[in-house]
């Protein structure tokens, strides 16, 4: 940085850490609040963003965009990073988005311990700050977040209203879910949850074995009729692993389960 300059932030964002027990490092949360709360006593949906440190940014510029254009409600958004070097949250985001039990990930990775904070530390923190409304919560994650998201529908189905996972390491998020839905089977059907499952179709080149595994997990979700789940998919032709749908995730996720424009 050039002596003398001051970082520049984001309009609407408040910085907290956390340090979480559970996993043992110190989390990053920005917090971002819509233009009417402070003027305002009423309680708002929120939007939990995994890779908060890449993805915060532009879920903050794309949020209040869908709130005028597409009927989308006003909420919260909630940026979950690590503020630490690109290399370090590489490192950090496979620890805490992947579990030892699957071929190739990390042995010390620990998807049950975050998800475990998540819960009881990072969710009631937001809640005990800000006027949340703990029945619209919103979970979004890319890639192994993506993964990550998939996990916590399966292990705790009621944490959230809505799941967004984009391209979620399918090869891992399909035989996972064949495993380990006892609890999803299980629950009650209502309140009733959301799952959007995306990926693009120029994955994995050629070969297209992650596209094969998609169809393969939205066919298992679709054949099992899990109580009170709304399941959508959405494949967007021309992307590969990268920014489109990244974007196109979230956008076309709010838009099929947050607008009053698309009951």
């Amino acid at each position: 940085m050039i002596e003398g300059t001051q970082p520049v932030g984001i309009l609407q964002t408040e910085d907290k850490k956390l340090f979480s027990r559970l996993v043992g490092i110190e989390y990053q949360l920005a917090v971002w609040l819509p233009e009417s709360y402070a003027s305002s006593s009423q309680h708002y949906p929120v939007i939990y963003v995994l890779d908060g440190d890449i993805v915060f940014g532009m879920a903050t510029t794309l949020v209040p965009l869908m709130t005028w254009a597409d009927r989308v409600p006003e909420m919260i958004i909630v940026g979950i990073g690590y503020q630490r070097s690109m290399t370090e949250w590489g490192l950090l985001r496979e620890l805490d988005f992947k579990i030892p039990e699957i071929q190739d990930d990390p042995p010390d990775s620990h998807a049950d311990r975050f998800l475990a904070a998540l819960k009881q530390e990072l969710i009631p923190f937001i809640d005990a700050n800000y006027r949340t409304d703990p029945r619209e919560r919103t979970l979004y994650g890319y890639s192994s977040g993506g993964f990550f998201t998939v996990y916590t529908l399966l292990n705790e189905p009621d944490l959230f209203r809505r799941y967004l996972a984009g391209s979620p390491d399918t090869d891992l998020s399909c035989p996972y879910l064949l495993a380990h839905d006892q609890k999803l089977a299980s629950r009650e059907s209502q309140p009733p949850i959301d799952l959007f499952l995306t990926i693009g179709d120029l994955e994995n080149g050629a070969a297209q074995s992650s596209l094969v595994k998609f169809n393969e997990l939205a066919a298992a979700i679709q054949a099992r009729s899990y109580p009170g789940l709304r399941s959508m998919t959405q494949i967007y032709a021309g992307e590969n692993h990268g920014a489109g749908g990244l974007a196109l995730t979230l956008i076309n996720g709010l838009r099929r389960c947050c607008s009053t424009a698309n009951p």
